[in-house]
């Protein structure tokens, strides 16, 4: 099995009702320790890559400790996802130079990761990521609103929330 598209992982799950865990990774240690579990549960497991993570590695050295993992672990299921990608180019590259299998795009931020973004820019930043990467088979999250600034530990500001009309169209 091992390295398997997102969407594989998620329709299994939903068709035999369970759930499955991600993982953001930073380390040999953490991601040790994600691999055993999936295989004391005979589980699978998506491994993630934070944006935040990507702010202090190069990604090339996370992309290893997964290959890795899905080298030792071959009879377990794993997607590879990046989390809160800022930017198409920061998706694509994850699809392109290291072989992710699903991408968060984040575009209810600016690609700075502080600024909230608008419904249109959002929406086109999305589209783009989606019209790149579902012809490959690669899954793409996407993100209506902010967490209020609570996802870069800033607290909570009312205008950053999902607007619910948004979320309608």
């Amino acid at each position: 099995m091992t390295l398997v598209p997102m969407k594989a992982i998620l329709d299994a799950a939903e068709q035999g009702g369970y759930g499955v865990g991600a993982f953001n990774v930073n380390n040999m240690e953490q991601l040790q320790g994600v691999m055993q579990a999936a295989r004391e549960t005979d589980s699978p497991v998506i491994i993630q890559v934070s944006r935040g993570a990507l702010k202090y590695s190069n990604l090339i050295y996370l992309q290893r400790l997964m290959e890795a993992a899905i080298i030792d672990n071959p009879n377990i299921p794993i997607a590879t996802h990046l989390d809160h990608g800022n930017s198409p180019e920061a998706c694509i590259k994850a699809i392109e130079h290291f072989g992710f299998t699903s991408v968060m795009m984040d575009g209810s931020l600016l690609e700075d990761g502080k600024t909230a973004s608008d419904y249109d820019y959002n929406m086109r930043v999305t589209r783009d990521v989606v019209d790149y990467a579902h012809p490959l088979g690669i899954t793409v999250e996407a993100e209506i609103g902010c967490l209020g600034g609570l996802e870069e530990g800033h607290g909570s500001e009312q205008e950053h929330v999902t607007n619910p009309k948004d979320a309608r169209r």
